[in-house]
C-alpha cells in the first residue's frame, strides 16, 4: 500500500492513543526525539499523512496551550474549576460508560492533561477526518475499485468460474462484475460516497469562525489569529512539497497531489474547497 494512505483506525475518542505523534509511533512509522517540536522523528520522509499531520497537530497543539494559558495559568486554578471537573467525569461515566475504568484516562488534574485531551479532540473531528473522508470519491467513485458488498461467494477451485478466473483477464472480469452491487446500488453508493466527500458552501475550516462574537477576550482572539496564521503558513508549505520531484509519494503515479491535510484556511468565502476537492480540513464534523 502506498503510503499516501492514512492506517486504518480503530475507535475514535479522547483517548491520548489517538494522538498523531503517538498512532505514528506505535505504527513504527517514528520514534520519539525530544528535539523535534512534534516530539517524533519520522522514519519514512515521503510520507504525506504523517508529515502534513504532525505539522497540524503542532499547529492544534500550540493554539491549545495558548489559548488555555490565559485561563488556567497554574494546576491550582485547573484544579479549582468544578465546572471542569463535571464535564470530565461526564465525558468518562456518560460519553464512554463502557471505557469508564480503562487506566489510559488522564486524570485531568493538570494543565497539560487538559492541553493534551482538548488537542487530541479538536485532531479527531478535524484534520484525522478529513484525511480519511475527503479522498474517497477518487478511488471509491468507480465502484470495482472498493465495492460496498460482494452478492456471491467466490468461485472455488473445481468450478467453470473458478477457471475464467485463472486465466485472467475479460474472462476473469466477467465473474467479478456479477459478484459486486447491481447498476442501481452502484448508484446509490457512488452518490452516498459523492456527498461524504464534499465540503459544503458555508464549511467552516479550522482557523476560521463564522461567528466573529465567539469571544471577547483580546488574548483569545489574538491567539487564535497566531493559529489562523500557522494553518496558512502550513498551506503553503504542503504546496511547495507537492512541487518537489523527489517527494514522489506526494503526488504518486497518477499525478494527483496530497492535499487531504491542506487546511483550506484561507479561503474564506468558501469558493476554493467548495465540491469534491479532496482538500480543507473542517473546523469540526458531525458524524
Amino acid at each position: 500500500m502506498r503510503l499516501r494512505c492514512l492506517p486504518s483506525s480503530t475507535r475514535t475518542g479522547s483517548s491520548p492513543s489517538r494522538a498523531s505523534p503517538t498512532i505514528l509511533s506505535r505504527g513504527g512509522m517514528a520514534v520519539p526525539d525530544s528535539s523535534s517540536p512534534y516530539g517524533v522523528r519520522l522514519l519514512i520522509k515521503d510520507y504525506p499523512y504523517a508529515v502534513d499531520g504532525l505539522v497540524i497537530w503542532w499547529a492544534i497543539e500550540r493554539w491549545v496551550n495558548e489559548y488555555l494559558a490565559i485561563y488556567y495559568p497554574n494546576d491550582g486554578v485547573l484544579r479549582a474549576d468544578k465546572e471542569l471537573e463535571e464535564w470530565w467525569k461526564e465525558v468518562r461515566e456518560v460519553g464512554h460508560g463502557d471505557l469508564k475504568d480503562a487506566d489510559w484516562w488522564p486524570r485531568m488534574v493538570t494543565v497539560q492533561e487538559l492541553a493534551k485531551t482538548c488537542t487530541t479532540i479538536i485532531w479527531v473531528a478535524s484534520a484525522l477526518h478529513a484525511a480519511v473522508n475527503f479522498g474517497q470519491y477518487p478511488y471509491a467513485g468507480y465502484l470495482p475499485n472498493r465495492p460496498t458488498v460482494s452478492r456471491r461467494k467466490m468461485p472455488e477451485e473445481g468450478e467453470e468460474e473458478y477457471k475464467q478466473l485463472q486465466k485472467g483477464g475479460k474472462e476473469a472480469d466477467k465473474v467479478f462484475i456479477h459478484t459486486i452491487t447491481s447498476q442501481f446500488q452502484t448508484i446509490l453508493g457512488i452518490t452516498l460516497i459523492e456527498i461524504l466527500s464534499k465540503h459544503s458552501s458555508d464549511e467552516v475550516y479550522l482557523g476560521q469562525r463564522d461567528t466573529p462574537e465567539w469571544t471577547s477576550d483580546a488574548k483569545a482572539l489574538e491567539a487564535f489569529k497566531r493559529f489562523g496564521t500557522r494553518l496558512m503558513e502550513i498551506e503553503k508549505r504542503i504546496l511547495d512539497m507537492n512541487k518537489d520531484p523527489a517527494l514522489k509519494n506526494r503526488n504518486g503515479p497518477v499525478k494527483m497531489p496530497y492535499m487531504l491535510l491542506y487546511p483550506n484556511t484561507s479561503d474564506v468565502d468558501g469558493e476554493k474547497g467548495l465540491g469534491l476537492t479532496a482538500m480543507g480540513i473542517p473546523n469540526s464534523v458531525s458524524i
